[in-house]
């Protein structure tokens, strides 16, 4: 699939200068948040695009630009062919009750599973859990802000930029 994507990057640029600057660090500082050596972040500053999109990436991180993950437990109860009713409980809390997502039998709970980065080994611990106790619970899920909330938009509308 074929997209047109393009990052102004003068824009960016001028927006990390400014995020730099409001919350008062340093150029240098910023070199050791990122990890990155002042000279990188001096090329970063004057527009240069000479710079590695992992140091970019380090940069736009050590200024809170960049979408985070959304770390939490899943919980899936039902039968165990199904259906099923998941659903996500952040570790930071999201606010409110947790919203339920339904999936209606056992290869579409796999396949849901696979789509949210569990593992094979985790999903078969998992289903042993669901045929024992009628639910399973998966810690450490890491989600971006934009799958957790196409599947719990409610319940996480506020978590979608990051």
């Amino acid at each position: 699939m074929e997209r047109d994507f393009q990052i102004d990057w003068a824009e960016l640029v001028e927006e990390a200068h400014r995020r730099r600057k409001a919350q008062g660090i340093s150029m240098r500082r910023l070199a050791a948040l990122a990890n990155v050596s002042l000279p990188t972040v001096l090329r970063f500053e004057k527009n240069q695009r000479d710079i590695q999109v992992s140091s970019v990436l380090a940069i736009l991180g050590a200024l809170g630009m960049l979408a985070r993950k959304i770390e939490g437990t899943l919980v899936v109860r039902g039968a165990p062919d199904g259906p099923y009713q998941a659903m996500f409980a952040p570790s930071a809390g999201a606010g409110g009750a947790l919203e339920l997502r339904r999936v209606p039998a056992r290869a579409d709970l796999e396949a849901f599973l696979s789509e949210l980065g569990i593992d094979a080994d985790r999903q078969r611990l998992a289903f042993a859990g669901l045929v024992r106790d009628g639910a399973l619970s998966i810690t450490g899920v890491c989600l971006s802000p934009r799958l957790a909330g196409r599947l719990w938009p409610k319940q996480l509308a506020g978590q979608k930029s990051g």
